[in-house]
């Protein structure tokens, strides 16, 4: 990811030089799409999750599914920070599972495991954006189906992958190699760890000002990438250049291939799922932005996008 981010800066500003009216379009298109819809729906969430953090009510949410849950590997805070993702959209999910690793809440593999399965577009993105990019022909059940049935089996080859197990305490010899918790001990049984729990308050004004400082990170990623999805639109390439938006910037991907004479009725559907689940490079990077120094990975965040947006679209696709 560190080439790209030496690359993105370089090529946009290529494009500013050589394509001013396209440059200021694309911006446009990026600002607006962050002002009318990512601020609106995104940041009372990200506030609202802060603040649910800060006041302790994160058991009180995860608790109906705990007994589900917990036998699956995740803890409540883990609990919570899937349902964020799944509920409230990019980069909800990773911004949780990164914050409850900094502040020692869950380990490291869970934080792993939460990576690969949390992040998903929002129920409001699907019923609002992309169903009313649907032919009418497709039923938007099969579209739920194509983003959510992945979710699950996805969830159990990541607990394999990065060893998962039974949310229980464990013995700090046994964690996997290279990874540290700082912790304290359980009761009086030597060798058993849990994650620190205990943790300074924090106030309205710091969730707020890191909220709107992971929004501004956004605005300028979803602008940056929007000029460059509008320069891929004015190529006018010949095979499936929608395809190509799509991996790069989300929204603006459905739109190109709800508009394309080259795809269809369930093939279009799939494809616009598949962009969907992986959220383009433009949600990589704002998933990017979130998890810094929380000892993730973005290589492995793409992997498992990839899957899934593999998965989405041959579920929609034999639909």
């Amino acid at each position: 990811m560190k080439k790209i981010h030496s690359i993105l800066p370089v090529f946009v500003l290529i494009l500013l030089l050589t394509h001013p009216a396209l440059s200021v379009s694309g911006a446009q298109n990026g600002l607006l799409l962050w002002f009318n819809i990512v601020l609106p729906t995104l940041l009372p969430f990200m506030l609202c999750s802060g603040l649910i953090v800060a006041w302790g009510g994160v058991p009180l949410l995860g608790r109906p599914l705990s007994p589900l849950l917990t036998r699956l590997g995740f803890s409540p805070e883990g609990i919570y920070a899937l349902l964020t993702g799944l509920l409230c959209g990019y980069p909800m999910g990773a911004k949780n599972t990164a914050d409850f690793l900094r502040s020692h809440r869950i380990r490291k593999e869970e934080g792993f495991l939460l990576l690969a399965v949390s992040g998903c577009p929002s129920p409001m993105f699907l019923s609002g954006y992309v169903r009313s990019h649907l032919d009418p022909s497709v039923s938007f059940a099969v579209i739920l189906a194509g983003i959510y049935l992945p979710i699950p089996l996805m969830a159990a080859a990541a607990r394999i992958v990065y060893g998962v197990k039974k949310n229980t305490p464990v013995r700090a010899e046994n964690l996997p190699g290279h990874i540290s918790f700082p912790s304290e001990k359980v009761g009086s049984v030597p060798g058993f760890y849990e994650p620190r729990r205990n943790l300074p308050e924090t106030s309205f004004d710091e969730i707020l000002m890191n909220s709107l400082e992971i929004m501004v990170r956004i605005g300028g990623y979803i602008m940056l990438y929007s000029i460059l999805a509008a320069f891929v639109s004015s190529l006018k390439l010949p095979a499936y250049p929608e395809l190509l938006l799509g991996f790069i910037e989300m929204t603006t991907g459905i739109n190109a291939i709800s508009l394309s004479s080259q795809m269809h009725g369930h093939t279009a559907a799939a494809a616009i799922t598949a962009a969907a689940a992986f959220g383009g490079l433009s949600g990589v990077s704002q998933t990017e932005t979130v998890i810094k120094n929380a000892g993730l990975s973005i290589r492995h965040y793409v992997f498992w996008k990839l899957i899934h947006a593999s998965l989405a679209y041959i579920i929609v696709l034999l639909s």
